[in-house]
């Protein structure tokens, strides 16, 4: 539409012209027409029919030249005012594309002033030129410039409107992949995705600190062959390697470049503050040899500050990325599609944690109601059938023996749901809290089955993560369920240890054992398809190594070796 009102000011333009109509004015006339025809036609077409366009943007963008070239051409003479019609391509140029093609644009204009101006000069005009008209140097260049500074700005201009609605358009996808009913892996998987999409990297890390509890995790994928992420790994590592990561340069963002081969390696390093600015003395910062060698392979690496407040701080590593010369372009772009990003992440980590918090107090809530409820009430019950057995064991022996079957039974449930209660309470365990943990559990193991218990260990607390610690406690607890389900065990021994930078416990029994005889380790016991699953699959995601050794009819023993290093353990 835009162009039908150009094509039809320009035609009233030159029909009010006050200056004397040149000899090919009539040319003019019939060029505007046929332009302004061709718009209003396209206009139409375009809102009514737009799938019956077929004429490429590029041609188009030829006939707006071709017609402001020609109106000024054959107007009146050589101070007409139509080569303001190249403003209009200008216009179109930067609309359409970018920088580069405004410039071009407004370069062919001025070309077409030339050439107009050396056809009506007037050392053509004594050879019997066809157009007669003044030629005024000064107003060439004075267009020309004119053209030339409008191009310019106007491509500026459309290139910096290009580049943020590219961003606006790519922090509005990312965000919204940030879905909580998807999971918190689920949000990083489709975050580190676009991440590496958008930079064209090999690798993208993600070092997060939680200032609250001085925890430190590390994100990290890699780029597939079809340059999506590939599956999405999650570790907790241990506080004291944040040096490694969060080392100076103290920046909002950097990117540096390898030089010089490994034995003699040194970095080209460019740096932004918070503002955006780019830092000074940056080539003499140093990469912590630590660094180098967590994130080796790679050329070159570009690093973003995440900073939320009191409860995150961290870093993005885009290992290998996409960056041409204009380093300090890109480093901005990341910076700020990082701002946009994190707060939406965190949303999504927090309400998973607020969802975890609900859900560990409504089990705590049930738990108790069924100490308070159920569990007294089938006790109460147990206790009265004892007592009615104690009363008709000499009148009714077969009624008696019948009710002490009956009390075995309600004891056996009443020691179930008390193990279903301990299951449902929430579990926050330490490495200070894990030995009392399992200490409690194998005495309360004793006093609800009768099966005499033992817990041995020389350690105070063990080095493992909390949810290492977790890990292990569940395990001590479903491996004594099993003893007292499935062994027909009287004795029970447990130990602690921690040997060779690995946390053992170990749980011996003299029951019937397991229906295999031998010594088995993980591997065997998954080819085979043999031992507890519960337990073998805990162990597995432990980074752990699970052995059972096992004699029918004398006893079982089961071994846990879980490495201290928590580099191995998933969160």
């Amino acid at each position: 539409m835009a162009r039908a009102l150009v094509a039809a000011s320009a035609l009233v333009g030159i029909a009010l012209a006050s200056a004397p109509p040149g000899r090919y004015i009539n040319i003019s006339y019939l060029v505007l027409v046929g332009y302004a025809a061709f718009a209003f036609f396209a206009a139409a077409l375009l809102s009514f029919r737009p799938e019956r366009w077929t004429l490429p943007a590029q041609a188009v963008h030829a006939v707006d030249l071709s017609v402001a070239a020609a109106v000024t051409l054959f107007s009146s003479d050589t101070n007409n005012p139509f080569w303001v019609l190249f403003l209009f391509t200008l216009l179109a140029a930067a609309y359409r594309w970018g920088f580069a093609e405004t410039v071009a644009t407004a370069c062919a204009a001025v070309f077409f002033l030339v050439v107009e101006a050396v056809v009506a000069g007037p050392a053509l005009h004594e050879g019997g030129l066809l157009l007669q008209r003044r030629f005024e140097t000064d107003r060439l260049i004075m267009r020309s410039a004119y053209l030339l500074v409008a191009g310019v700005v106007t491509g500026f201009l459309a290139e910096s409107d290009k580049q943020f609605r590219s961003e606006i358009t790519v922090i509005a996808d990312i965000i919204s992949r940030a879905d909580v009913r998807a999971g918190l892996k689920q949000t990083m998987a489709a975050v580190f995705d676009a991440l590496l999409r958008l930079f064209e990297a090999n690798r993208a890390l993600l070092i997060v600190h939680e200032t609250r509890t001085d925890q430190l995790f590390m994100w990290q994928a890699g780029r597939g062959v079809d340059g999506s992420a590939e599956e999405v790994r999650s570790m907790r590592l241990e506080s004291d390697s944040l040096p490694t990561f969060m080392f100076v340069p103290a920046a909002a963002a950097w990117h540096a470049v390898r030089r010089g081969s490994r034995s003699g390696e040194r970095f080209d390093i460019v740096a932004l503050d918070r503002g955006g600015s780019r830092l000074g003395n940056s080539e003499r910062w140093i990469l912590p040899p630590e660094f180098v060698a967590a994130i080796r392979p790679f050329d070159q690496v570009m690093a973003v500050g995440i900073d939320l407040g009191n409860e995150w701080t961290g870093r993005l590593f885009l290992v290998d990325p996409l960056v041409g010369a204009d380093r300090t372009s890109v480093l901005g772009f990341g910076l700020r599609i990082v701002r946009q990003i994190a707060p939406a992440v965190q949303n999504v980590y927090l309400m998973r944690r607020l969802r975890s918090a609900a859900a560990a107090i409504e089990r705590g809530r049930i738990a108790r109601e069924l100490h308070d409820g159920v569990i007294q009430a089938v006790t109460g019950v147990e206790i009265q059938v004892a007592a009615l057995s104690l009363r008709l064991a000499k009148e009714s022996p077969s009624v008696g023996s019948e009710l002490r079957r009956l009390k075995m039974i309600l004891r056996e449930e009443v020691v179930s749901l008390r193990e279903l209660m301990h299951q449902m309470k929430p579990l926050e365990l330490g490495p200070h809290q894990l030995v009392d943990a399992m200490e409690d559990s194998v005495q309360r193991f004793q006093r609800e089955t009768g099966i005499s218990a033992r817990f041995v260990t020389q350690l105070d607390r063990v080095a493992l993560t909390p949810r290492a610690c977790r890990e292990m406690a569940q395990i001590l607890h479903e491996a004594l369920v099993n003893v007292r389900r499935h062994s027909g065990a009287r004795n029970v021994f447990v130990r602690l240890t921690a040997v060779n930078g690995d946390c053992r416990l170990s749980i011996d029994d003299d029951g019937c054992g397991f229906p295999f005889a031998g010594r088995f380790s993980q591997a065997d016991l998954e080819a085979t398809r043999k031992g507890p699953l519960v337990i073998k699959e805990r162990v597995r995601l432990l980074g752990g190594e699970l052995t059972i050794e096992s004699d029918p009819g004398r006893g079982a023993r089961l071994e846990i070796a879980v490495p201290i290093s928590t580099h191995g353990i998933h969160r």
